[in-house]
């Protein structure tokens, strides 16, 4: 009885061993590249958490996150579509999302970041591609958040 406890000791060991390997390979090289096809989409970056930080971290993410959104604001009003939106109205920056770099970009590639805005009681997404400083598109949304099934 022995024997078979150390076995299971010893594999369960191994088991959590492999996990943390693992666990810290993803984290090193980054998921995008340890897990193949999931460049594709949005990496959000929403408003920043107001729990578990101390208030000086809180305030300087919330800094950051609108001096972000007053740039891309900023790029995003030059276009004529944009500002029918936003120019003189009340409106919220709900979040920001940046499209993910694909490991081997190609020509001409992405650089997209996504601005979803919350003007007159209507969700919008401004695609800007930054680079360029221009919007891409600008969608209309039927609703936002993790409750939203579009």
């Amino acid at each position: 009885m022995d024997a078979r406890l150390r076995r299971r000791l010893a594999l369960l060991s191994i088991l959590l061993i492999v996990g943390v390997i693992a666990g810290a390979a993803i984290i090193v090289l980054g998921a995008d590249k340890v897990m193949p096809g999931s460049n594709n989409g949005y990496i959000s970056v929403v408003k920043p958490s107001q729990t578990g930080e101390s208030s000086d971290q809180i305030t300087l993410q919330q800094a950051q996150f609108d001096q972000r959104a007053n740039n891309l604001t900023a790029i995003a009003n030059k276009d004529q579509r944009v500002s029918s939106i936003l120019v003189g109205k009340n409106y919220t920056v709900l979040a920001i999302a940046v499209l993910a770099a694909s490991p081997a970009p190609a020509e001409g590639s992405n650089n997209t970041t996504g601005l979803f805005v919350k003007a007159e009681g209507q969700f919008y997404l401004i695609n800007i591609d930054i680079a360029n400083e221009k919007v891409i598109s600008v969608e209309q949304l039927s609703c936002y958040g993790s409750g939203c099934n579009d």
